[in-house]
């Protein structure tokens, strides 16, 4: 379970009851969960039944839903100064081939290609098209501008489609949970299949940076809030077609050191990481102009409380790496209008699980996600929630904004 979800951040009434989320052959996606032993899929499912039953499109997300693309788009370049990452991201590789070769019982020679060759083609993805990344924003920004009267009509039509929305999720659930129940386990997991699942069955690729304001809360600790570099990497959102899947995994850093003793490369620490897989069914609905989708997908969501917490007052918490994984299932409720070369979306995604290496702990997750496409950019925003213990113990809320290129 837990590799194969380091494998996501390393790689960095219109709904027909006769359709099946089969059409989409979600049997080409099964390597993704072939790491899950009978035990973990009951518990997955179970809880992805609660949350289907549970989603309400009209939930006090709605408001979040369409407050940035109500507001329009940011004053300032969200990549400015981004290129102070570029050493960072070169040391990466050196970094994830230590990792990889210190687990040969996990990653043999051939995972360890399929993945190193992931990472290369992202950085090649990366060099290529950071001028693009860094000057796209300002340079098209006009291009990118969503008439307020669309995003009037998408909310009162998102608002009008609670029942067709919900009865989507639920038939899709079950025909999801029906061929994950079908996926053979296997203890000699094919990373080369997986890589190639993300790299080539979701469709095209983006990289993409930014900036993340984060508060974090660890127990006692006074909360750490900061602003931090993102970087993102995943499926390019293609919102065209009724079926689809995506997946995303990013990772937020700041300039300093991990703790005092150990300086990381290059000077970044970590902050946050996380990382989703979404399999979509997506129903047109009636529109003025263009097409407008409902978006309605299940799928499984990680993320990670990556900052070290050293109290120098507390000798205990030399040694405290406070890093968490959590892990679960997600559903995902919205909506995308596309009106040729523009595109616009936004859903809301919900996850509850629990935290690898200590099952007891809880881990919760809302994210709100608005977005503009203009041709093969991205400009994305994200509103998070994340909990990895009872009581905000392990907590962070962040706000983020960022441009992406497609690569592929």
């Amino acid at each position: 379970m837990k590799n194969l979800l380091i494998a996501f951040l390393l790689v960095m009434g219109t709904f027909a009851l006769s359709c099946s989320l089969q059409a989409q052959d979600l049997k080409k996606y099964s390597p993704l969960f072939q790491a899950l032993n009978k035990g973990e899929k009951v518990q997955l499912l179970a809880t992805l039944k609660d949350l289907t039953s549970s989603a309400q499109v009209g939930d006090q997300l709605q408001r979040d839903l369409f407050a940035d693309l109500k507001k329009g788009l940011p004053v300032a370049n969200p990549t400015a100064g981004i290129d102070s990452l570029l050493n960072a991201w070169s040391a990466g590789r050196s970094e994830l081939t230590i990792f990889l070769q210190k687990n040969p019982a996990e990653f043999d020679a051939k995972a360890i290609e399929a993945i190193l060759g992931a990472y290369d083609q992202a950085n090649v993805g990366w060099i290529q098209n950071l001028s693009q990344i860094q000057n796209g924003f300002s340079q098209y920004r006009d291009s990118m501008q969503v008439d307020p009267a669309l995003v009037a009509e998408a909310e009162i039509k998102y608002e009008e489609s609670s029942t067709q929305m919900h009865s989507a999720l639920n038939r899709q659930y079950q025909d999801f949970a029906n061929e994950l129940l079908l996926v053979s386990n296997s203890q000699n997991r094919s990373w080369d299949k997986i890589v190639n699942n993300l790299l080539n069955d979701f469709g095209a690729l983006e990289i993409g940076a930014g900036f993340q304001s984060l508060l974090a809360t660890y127990y006692d600790e006074a909360p750490d809030s900061t602003t931090a570099i993102l970087l993102r990497f995943g499926s390019a959102p293609n919102y065209n077609q009724l079926w689809g899947a995506e997946w995303n995994a990013w990772v937020s850093f700041k300039g300093g050191q991990e703790n005092a003793e150990q300086p990381t490369t290059a000077g970044f620490k970590s902050y946050l990481a996380g990382g989703s897989v979404s399999f979509q069914f997506r129903p047109e609905v009636p529109f003025t102009q263009g097409v407008m989708r409902l978006i309605t997908g299940v799928g499984a969501n990680v993320g990670a409380y990556m900052p070290a917490r050293i109290n120098s007052a507390k000798t205990a918490s030399f040694n405290n790496k406070g890093k968490t994984t959590g892990f679960g299932p997600e559903v995902r409720l919205g909506f995308a209008v596309n009106t040729g070369k523009l595109g616009f979306y936004a859903y809301s995604n919900r996850s509850i699980g629990y935290v690898l290496r200590c099952p007891d702990y809880p881990f919760n997750s809302w994210q709100v996600v608005s977005g503009i496409q203009w041709e093969a950019l991205h400009l994305r925003f994200a509103h998070g929630d994340i909990d990895w213990a009872k009581d905000n113990n392990r907590h962070a809320t962040y706000n983020e904004l960022s441009m992406s290129v497609r690569i592929k």
